[in-house]
């Protein structure tokens, strides 16, 4: 059960964590540029480099129905680009160019910069644009959380170790408690996947670096009593 220390109520288990009333999914960035095989990523370097991005549509997809299921309020993030650069800055294009990736991705209204047709979003579900890694960084995110009384987030998408692991370490600080499905982030392939777990276990409690089917089995038990 959860226990109280110091005037506060820790929450040591998951099911007391992810209450649904109380949570959001946040599906990061799961964009045809940079999932689909036409998109900007597979076209620019070919189909292996998403492939581990394309290995997460299936379970996200199930996490994020049974969510909705559950009334979890579901949110995704977009990357969001300007064709004359006015959304960038020097760092972030000479951060892209780095690694020799032409930041010409999730330009504003094209089909790259829409969310995968395997993930569309529903009625009730928010989308949130952003210009950087963190989905907190020049957002509205914290403002819509905060208004729906949302205290945990569970987080999903891509780039495991770049976007997804930025929000989480900005949900921490932010005092969200944060979970995370192994299974439902990915970088581009499967080694570097798992390269990207220490940093998300070294961030997180034993419990909350979990799986699908562990988040899963909590949602699917409701109705349950909000826990304090």
């Amino acid at each position: 059960m959860a226990r109280e220390y110091l005037g506060h109520i820790l929450r040591d288990r998951l099911d007391e964590k992810i209450v649904p009333s109380r949570t959001a999914l946040l599906v990061v960035d799961m964009q045809n540029d940079f999932v689909h095989d036409d998109g900007h990523c597979a076209k620019s370097f070919g189909l292996p480099m998403v492939s581990g991005f394309q290995s997460v549509i299936g379970p996200i997809a199930q996490l994020v129905d049974t969510a909705r299921a559950a009334d979890v309020q579901v949110i995704y993030t977009k990357v969001v680009q300007l064709p004359d650069g006015s959304l960038a800055s020097p760092l972030w294009l000479a951060d892209n160019l780095r690694y020799g990736f032409e930041p010409l991705q999730c330009m504003q209204g094209t089909w790259g910069w829409e969310i995968l047709d395997d993930l569309a979003p529903q009625p009730g579900d928010l989308v949130v644009e952003k210009t950087r890694r963190s989905a907190f960084q020049g957002t509205n995110l914290e403002n819509l959380l905060r208004a729906r009384g949302i205290e945990s987030l569970v987080a999903t998408g891509v780039a495991g170790s770049g976007c997804v692991l930025s929000t989480v370490r900005d949900a921490i600080e932010r005092d969200y408690f944060t979970i995370v499905p192994k299974d439902c982030i990915a970088d581009n392939n499967a080694e570097l996947t798992r390269a990207c777990y220490p940093a998300f276990q070294a961030l997180l409690a034993p419990e909350d670096f979990t799986t699908l089917a562990d988040v899963a089995a909590v949602w699917q038990k409701q109705p349950a009593a909000d826990a304090a």
